[in-house]
């Protein structure tokens, strides 16, 4: 059997992982536009600021796929795929066959559109060539100014202003993060964020960037003002790379639109990771989730059922985890109900201290978590949110000191399998 790869991230490699543990003698082709082995994207700022090795970025290391018998074609990316001819088009002008195909493209950075846009200065993070590049750039710089409201912005201006530059971080909203957390939630990591040093200016955006002789000198916000940045980082969010599905017949929305096998609409082509628009349990509609841990269990289900398995993925749900400044925090399923009857927002005696706890319940169910502080039972909240669990009888406990998500997963799930 021939398999080929288009994505060498964390569900491409668990991919080929999988296949090669269920198919000892298939051949087995990646495809990566980029010259190294898979890496953990969400480490680079940790490895920009300091707190990580470059070693300890890399998943595996450069033998592994020889050792695995993985062909890696490195620096080579997919122009076009033609389902109809099993085939895919190379960069380079050649085209691969193959018998089963994965697309794990993975996702790419949404660009800034402003006058300046383009100057030499304006910087992203998705790549270890762009964590290098930023490591470069800090060391010459003064002045910074990051964009952007979720995980990323924020991660990037922590790497600022732990490189100690003079870090602006704009939020474009009135608050951090507003649609995965609440302002409980939000407050507290804008708390952190001061504390630390980083100058944060809410219902602020970028309006043009300033340059001289080909390089960023500062920013003008649509507040009015002018900042003075070496560099300007922008985290505005991320697209699922399908530029190149076009005419392939692939059915596409926001990423690529899976069944719950992870299969396309297209014969013995399959999708996975940040790539797979799939079945979300909580909203009831097909949506694109990026995490490291979806992409590690859609890349082996992907694998199991390319190999003539039968696994269901049982859905996707929202889940995010992050530590800022050693604040962890963790917004998994839906945080933020809609008005409506049937929903319950949970919050006990919360916050204490630096500890916040919410859980979110429509007529019963478990749909929502947000967890700031201690996040230890994010996976398994996480788990009782896909199977829908019903906790209603449970509320008691749920905020009691000494409550472990976990074991009443375990109680749950012994219950439905005793019915």
């Amino acid at each position: 059997m021939n398999y080929l790869i288009i994505g060498n991230g964390g569900a491409g490699l668990r991919a080929a992982q999988t296949i090669r543990s269920r198919d000892p003698e298939a051949k087995i082709t990646m495809l990566d536009g980029e010259p190294y082995p898979c890496y953990y994207r969400m480490r680079l700022p940790d490895y920009i600021s300091g707190w990580k090795d470059r070693d300890s970025l890399f998943v595996v290391k450069e033998d592994f796929y020889a050792q695995h018998g993985i062909d890696l074609l490195s620096s080579t990316t997919a122009v076009a795929v033609k389902p109809d001819e099993h085939s895919v088009q190379l960069d380079s002008g050649d085209s691969l066959t193959y018998d089963r195909l994965l697309i794990a493209s993975g996702a790419k950075v949404r660009k800034l559109s402003c006058p300046g846009c383009e100057i030499d200065g304006v910087v992203y993070l998705r790549t270890l060539d762009q964590a290098e590049d930023i490591l470069r750039r800090g060391k010459e710089a003064k002045n910074a100014v990051a964009l952007g409201g979720g995980l990323l912005g924020v991660e990037m201006a922590r790497c600022f202003n732990e490189m100690g530059l003079t870090s602006y971080y704009l939020i474009r909203e009135d608050r951090f993060w507003p649609q995965m957390l609440d302002i409980t939630a939000s407050l507290m990591v804008e708390r952190v964020l001061e504390e630390k040093g980083v100058i944060l200016e809410k219902k602020n955006a970028i309006e043009e960037i300033l340059g001289e002789g080909g390089r960023v000198t500062g920013v003008a916000t649509t507040a009015g003002e002018k900042l003075a940045a070496d560099i300007v980082g922008i985290a505005i969010g991320v697209e699922s790379k399908i530029d190149f599905l076009e005419g392939s017949g692939i059915e596409t929305g926001r990423g690529i639109i899976v069944d719950d096998h992870l299969r396309t609409n297209q014969p013995d082509v399959f999708a996975a990771g940040d790539v797979a628009q799939a079945y979300n349990v909580v909203t009831g509609t097909q949506e694109v989730v990026t995490s490291w841990l979806n992409t590690q269990r859609q890349g082996d289900t992907a694998g199991i059922n390319m190999t003539g398995g039968d696994k269901a993925l049982g859905g996707v749900v929202n889940f995010n985890v992050i530590v800022i400044y050693g604040l962890p925090v963790a917004c998994i399923g839906m945080n933020l109900p809609p008005e409506g009857e049937g929903y319950e927002q949970l919050t006990g005696d919360y916050p204490k201290g630096k500890e916040y706890r919410k859980l979110v319940l429509r007529d019963g169910v478990l749909v929502g978590c947000i967890l700031v502080g201690k996040i230890n039972e994010a996976t398994a909240m996480e788990q009782l949110i896909k199977m829908e669990a019903d906790v209603s009888a449970f509320k008691k406990r749920l905020f009691e000191p000494g409550f472990d998500a976990k074991a009443l997963l375990e109680e749950l799930g012994t219950a439905k399998m005793a019915g």
